[in-house]
């Protein structure tokens, strides 16, 4: 299968920074200057070095050639962070991308961020999975499994989902309605992204990621929503911020079919103690505390 991998490392993280300047002990100050993907969890030095190996250990990689598959678009704050991560991971450093944005207050927003990777790269004529960058999944991840799904829907792109615990509010999240087809798959028939309406009757708990295997078919709606979203005067960067504006969008007007696999969680990076919470999962999973990637991280940093 021709797939291309587009993660997405353009945020700011100004929640997690603020975070870390405000932890009155100043523990974790050797974070500070870090984008979320690249933060040190486990026994790798960063974030989406876990994809790294997922993707080196899954059939995408029968050839030994899965580094030249993977992109990152980033942004000018943290673009040199990335490039070093990419010399230490064996990632070629053309594979990672400036979007030229300099702050928080002038951020392309995820959407837009996702099709000028595709631009620059020039990945139009691949299927791609786009990956948010602060996202990682539980250790049931399967994703070759995923591959395969993937590759059996000839006719539809695929989302990962997983059910939210009844104690945490939905609105954080983007939430699926669900479909159980005959021959075992699962169309998704209704998005709504952070659902904080009162007067919505929301009956589902299936999160949505931002982990999305999209068809090369389907790119070129990327381009059609946002052209929709800036000729709209009432819709703002936050319409193109938030991923699951575009799904929504491709459901609502019937652009294209999803299917959707049944996941048991995801870790997701937004404050210091959601990647504390993190680290302290992995740590249960044997690997190596926070302390003893500190010298990796300032590699990042530097």
């Amino acid at each position: 299968m021709k797939l291309k991998i587009l993660i997405l490392g353009a945020g700011y993280g100004t929640r997690l920074q603020r975070d870390i300047k405000q932890e009155p002990c100043q523990k974790y100050n050797h974070l500070l200057g870090l984008p979320k993907a690249l933060l040190p969890i486990g026994d790798k030095d960063a974030l989406i070095t876990h994809w790294l190996q997922i993707f080196r250990n899954s059939e995408l990689n029968s050839n030994n050639s899965i580094n030249s598959s993977v992109y990152v678009v980033t942004n000018s704050k943290f673009y040199s962070n990335f490039i070093s991560w990419a010399n230490e991971n064996g990632i070629p450093t053309s594979n990672i991308a400036n979007d030229g944005t300099t702050c928080n207050e002038d951020r392309l927003g995820a959407i837009s961020d996702i099709q000028f990777g595709l631009k620059y790269f020039q990945l139009y004529d691949s299927d791609v999975l786009i990956i948010g960058g602060d996202t990682l999944f539980l250790s049931d991840f399967n994703f070759n499994k995923l591959m395969k799904q993937f590759k059996d829907n000839k006719d539809g792109c695929l989302l990962t989902t997983y059910i939210v615990p009844p104690d945490e509010n939905i609105s954080k999240y983007g939430i699926l309605t669900l479909e159980n087809l005959s021959n075992d798959q699962i169309l998704v028939i209704d998005f709504i992204e952070k659902p904080n309406n009162p007067s919505q009757k929301i009956i589902s708990r299936n999160a949505c990621p931002c982990f999305y295997f999209l068809k090369r078919e389907a790119l070129l709606l990327i381009d059609e929503f946002l052209k929709e979203s800036k000729e709209d005067k009432s819709q703002t960067i936050e319409d193109r911020d938030a991923t699951g504006k575009f799904l929504a969008w491709v459901i609502n007007e019937n652009k294209f079919k999803l299917y959707a696999s049944k996941v048991e969680g995801r870790i997701d990076v937004g404050g210091l103690e959601s990647y504390l919470e993190a680290q302290k999962y992995f740590e249960n999973q044997k690997f190596p505390k926070l302390d003893s990637l500190e010298k990796d991280t300032n590699k990042l940093i530097n």
